[in-house]
């Protein structure tokens, strides 16, 4: 990191003196909106977030329903893919504003809104321990050791060594943003320029004229439909981007990275290696001057940027993978399930490369999957550390590192315990439910944080536009909506 975006989180010379009060946790102090050099200096958040997002949706299950049933859910694509954007302005410009946490956030709304948001966290995210298994299916099968094993046991143990090898990585890597960033950027690109350099092979081209029709906004109910499929339907849905909870990580991804007020709060390091960086339990506030209204404006442009970037890789990539398994799977009829799970989407590769594409796809999608548990470990540790700092005062004794790392240790040994307890896709399906069902629940809290709580303590030009409103409102609708259709669907209703 460069010397002018270094962290002042163990320095209190940014304070200008006095305090502004935001809902129930302690009052904001005051602080200059630090100065935006430029949007390529904070480039990464968003690509991080894609490549989270790339980790079941786009390689598993919009494939699944495009192989299964064509064209008949791919209008759904592109809007479930847009509904993510006004979600995550939302969360980063909260972040921005106070330099605060989502959660930190949320408890601000009141302390049993917190409670709800952590305890879903916790039960959405028991299940993410397939993110490792769904890649040890890969990489069983790429090299199929341990010899003799059935494909369940190949991939548990891939999946364990994975989950091994990031958990180094965590504890021994400086500071914990840079290292999920680094390797996530690698993957994005790997993972990007192989998907599309396979659309260039005459069997994909060519099937573009009946592909990219049927992307053009649309919904109509197939006749081959397996009323079992609509957990993966919703889970779709849901994982057009990061789905669920985990939109929130991009709140903690950009004050790591120092954007807005967060360049004032401390980011996670190592233990062993890096040196420990001051973490306030709350954050900070402006006063309505000229300099403050052009830097703020600044930052603004740039959430809105880097919030694009994600969304175009996320949808791209989504789009691409669809495009592949139309023109390659739907006509022999292979369809990703059980312990092969990310397996037969080699074919993707291995139709311009033969074994060797095969095999580069098989590491790709090990990659893609694994990636998804470093995340979602990183980023609900620092949820619940988090949790833990706002709105418990004995659990300040201990620093939000600590609490980080305690919390690792919790996911990594739930998750290896939820990983033997089904096939990986039936836990994602669990997993994508209730990701489904989270976003109605917190994005009400975003639009009551952003909307009628900052405007009480910052100046009125903080606010967004009026139609980014209406389009925020317009999303949480969709998502409440959806949620208890489903529910309706699922407790008694038609289907």
């Amino acid at each position: 990191m460069t010397k002018e975006t270094k962290h002042m989180g163990t320095s209190q010379e940014h304070l200008i003196g006095g305090e502004v009060p935001l809902g129930k946790l302690d009052p904001l102090k005051l602080a200059m909106v630090p100065t935006f050099l430029g949007i390529f200096v904070y480039i990464g958040p968003g690509i991080l977030w894609a490549a989270l997002a790339q980790g079941s949706g786009e390689l598993i299950w919009w494939p699944y329903l495009t192989a299964k049933y064509g064209a008949a859910f791919l209008g759904l694509l592109i809007p479930a893919s847009l509904l993510q954007y006004w979600i995550n302005l939302e969360i980063m410009r909260y972040s921005v504003l106070t330099g605060e946490t989502p959660m930190t956030g949320f408890t601000r709304i009141g302390k049993w809104y917190a409670i709800i948001i952590v305890v879903g966290i916790f039960i959405e995210n028991a299940w993410f321990g397939a993110y490792a298994s769904a890649g040890g299916t890969a990489l069983g099968s790429l090299t199929q050791f341990p010899p003799g094993w059935s494909p369940a046991g190949r991939a548990l143990f891939w999946g364990y060594l994975t989950i091994g090898m990031y958990i180094i990585a965590l504890t021994f890597g400086r500071v914990v943003y840079n290292v999920v960033e680094k390797f996530s950027m690698v993957i994005v690109v790997i993972t990007v320029g192989g998907i599309v350099s396979a659309l260039f092979q005459p069997k994909v081209y060519s099937a573009g004229s009946q592909f990219l029709p049927a992307l053009v906004p649309h919904f109509s109910w197939p006749s081959n439909w397996d009323p079992s499929d609509l957990g993966i339907l919703v889970t779709s849905i849901a994982y057009a981007g990061a789905g669920g909870f985990g939109q929130l990580f991009i709140g903690y991804w950009i004050r790591d990275k120092g954007v807005g007020m967060g360049k004032f709060m401390g980011r996670v390091t190592s233990p062993i290696t890096g040196e420990l960086e001051a973490i306030p339990a709350t954050g900070l506030a402006f006063r309505d001057t000229l300099e403050n209204k052009k830097n703020y404006k600044g930052w603004a442009r740039y959430i809105s940027a880097e919030n694009g970037i994600g969304i175009f890789l996320n949808t791209l990539t989504t789009a691409t993978m669809c495009w592949l398994a139309w023109a390659l799977l739907m006509p022999e009829g292979k369809i990703p399930k059980g312990w092969e799970i990310a397996v037969v989407q080699s074919a993707f590769f291995e139709v311009a490369w033969g074994k060797i594409g095969r095999a580069i796809f098989l590491i790709v999608a090990a990659a893609f999957l694994c990636d998804a548990w470093l995340q979602l470990t990183d980023g609900f540790s620092r949820i619940w550390a988090d949790f833990v700092y706002s709105n418990i005062k004995a659990g300040r004794k201990y620093h939000f590192r600590t609490w980080y790392y305690i919390f690792v240790a919790v996911f990594s040994v739930t998750t290896i315990f939820t990983m033997t307890l089904g096939q990986p896709g039936k836990l994602l399906m669990i997993r994508g439910i209730c990701s489904f069902l989270a976003m109605s629940i917190f994005a009400p809290g975003l639009i009551y944080l952003n909307y009628y709580l900052i405007p009480k303590s910052f100046p009125q030009w903080v606010r967004p536009h009026p139609i980014t409103r209406a389009l925020m409102y317009i999303c949480t609708a969709c998502y409440v909506c959806m949620s208890l259709v489903y529910l309706y669907i699922v407790i008694g209703g038609p289907m």
